[in-house]
């Protein structure tokens, strides 16, 4: 967006401001019945003192479609921007935390739920139209230890609600949800995640779905207590890293084995009316990036699966990246099905063809990032982040129907649909381009770009093309994998 932005300070809320389009004929009109004094001041055209912190965060949900409104996490400008979905404008620019990166709609409507990745809070922006504060942060959820001062809300991704009362939060670094009283932005108690990194979080019905990013798939060295079996313990673990610390492993017989005792947690389920783990299910993938449910209680999971040991034997049978076949990750979507609360045995959803064969040029699906399914419960939409890719699957016959190529590295995805759940428009962020693209999806097997919308960036045009460069799979001969996709977030 390239117009000049004019700052609005409502005298009703302390300190909040609000960045409007300045063509106010092309923004909705709109009229309150509360009388609000409004100030404009010029934003200043000077350069900064200092540059813009540059993180590279992870997100969840980061874009959300309600009321005609486009809300998007502008994670590098630290604001959230509001595109009118009819002229496909930017209409605000609300300014929150520090790398915003998840968002999450009140069921009613009224309230927008941001969550600030760095600066460890969650903003509360007030979307009620007959507010005399719509549109600004109206509250900060936050937690800090009262002796030491120090942040107990750390690194807050994903936010789901139960219902107006209630909220959850994934603190991805604590590997926690918390669990948050709307009225009050209390925090009333912490879920324990015992995996690590939960980040993608969400609602159906009354289950809490939530996966940890790193959930890991049975691998670690071949390390262990002696006697040494040639198998799973090739090497005395103690003699390795405490008595001698052999950082290079030399001398050392080391492989990469998958152990059936290493924990593989991958999906907990909550009933929402209780906060109770009612079920975890296992065995799914390595890196989980999105999750989505549908009204008939299956989970779908956008994910990567590390193949760290189709090359594992390098200790013992000195393998190496020929075994690996260039291939390091299968991109996926897998299938949860419960029956009467049970999980049933997981779909794996392979996007490409599976090693020794190899996608065709331009036909990869690199890691399946933002996921949504229609309301109809009819069709998948996901994104590749490491493609610049939307594509579609048919939720009965797992099959890919479309794709198209939108804007580097996109990580979200929010739907537009007809009242009987069919979706229109798809709404695109992509995270590192910093842009949102608008797709027709009306025939799900002939995906078109309408429009690609820019969004303000402080990000250094030298840093964000590095960004592109990790980030994208086409460096790899299979197109399958990155640098992101065995370094996610750097």
């Amino acid at each position: 967006m390239t117009r000049t932005a004019i700052a609005l300070t409502l005298s009703t809320i302390i300190g909040a401001s609000i960045f409007l389009a300045q063509d106010r004929a092309e923004a909705e009109p709109r009229t309150s019945k509360a009388s609000t004094t409004v100030s404009a001041v010029a934003r200043s055209r000077t350069q900064p003192l200092v540059g813009h912190s540059s993180f590279m965060s992870p997100h969840a949900a980061p874009i959300a479609f309600s009321g005609g409104r486009v809300f998007v996490a502008n994670t590098p400008a630290d604001t959230v921007d509001v595109i009118d979905a009819s002229t496909r404008k930017i209409h605000a620019r609300i300014p929150v935390g520090v790398d915003p990166v998840g968002l999450a709609m009140r069921p009613d409507g009224k309230e927008l739920w941001v969550a600030n990745h760095v600066s460890d809070s969650v903003s509360v922006i007030d979307t009620d139209f007959d507010s005399p504060t719509y549109f600004q942060v109206v509250a900060t959820v936050q937690d800090f230890d009262p002796t030491t001062r120090a942040t107990r809300f750390d690194e807050p991704v994903g936010i789901a609600f139960a219902n107006n009362q209630k909220a959850y939060v994934a603190l991805s670094s604590e590997n926690a949800i918390a669990v948050v009283n709307v009225t009050n932005r209390r925090i009333t108690r912490r879920l324990t995640i015992t995996a690590q990194d939960p980040r993608a979080i969400t609602v159906r019905g009354n289950r809490l779905y939530v996966i940890p990013f790193e959930s890991n798939n049975k691998t670690q060295l071949s390390g262990g207590a002696k006697p040494l079996d040639g198998k799973l313990k090739t090497f005395d673990a103690y003699q390795h890293s405490i008595r001698v610390n052999n950082v290079l492993s030399l001398g050392h017989v080391v492989d990469i084995i998958k152990h059936p005792r290493v924990p593989d947690r991958d999906l907990y389920v909550f009933d929402t009316r209780t906060d109770k783990l009612v079920k975890t299910v296992d065995t799914l993938g390595t890196l989980l990036y999105g999750i989505t449910a549908d009204s008939k209680g299956r989970v779908y999971i956008a994910q990567a699966d590390a193949r760290n040991d189709a090359n594992g034997k390098s200790g013992t049978k000195k393998h190496g990246l020929k075994e690996l076949e260039n291939r390091a990750f299968l991109n996926q979507v897998t299938r949860v099905t419960f029956r009467d609360g049970t999980p049933q045995k997981p779909k794996f959803i392979d996007l490409e063809p599976l090693p020794p064969r190899h996608p065709e040029a331009g036909q990869a699906l690199a890691t399946p990032y933002g996921i949504q399914v229609s309301d109809d419960d009819t069709t998948l939409f996901v994104s590749a982040a490491g493609s610049d890719k939307l594509f579609t699957i048919d939720v009965e016959t797992s099959q890919v129907l479309g794709r198209v190529q939108v804007d580097a590295v996109p990580r979200g995805i929010s739907l537009e649909s007809t009242d009987d759940g069919k979706a229109t428009r798809a709404w695109v962020l992509n995270a590192v381009a910093n842009t949102v693209s608008l797709v027709d999806v009306h025939d799900p097997t002939s995906l078109e770009v309408v429009e690609t919308i820019r969004l303000e960036d402080p990000t250094d045009p030298e840093i964000k093309s590095g960004r592109i460069a990790f980030n994208t799979a086409a460096a790899s001969t299979t197109g399958t994998y990155s640098c992101a996709s065995c370094h996610p977030d750097g």
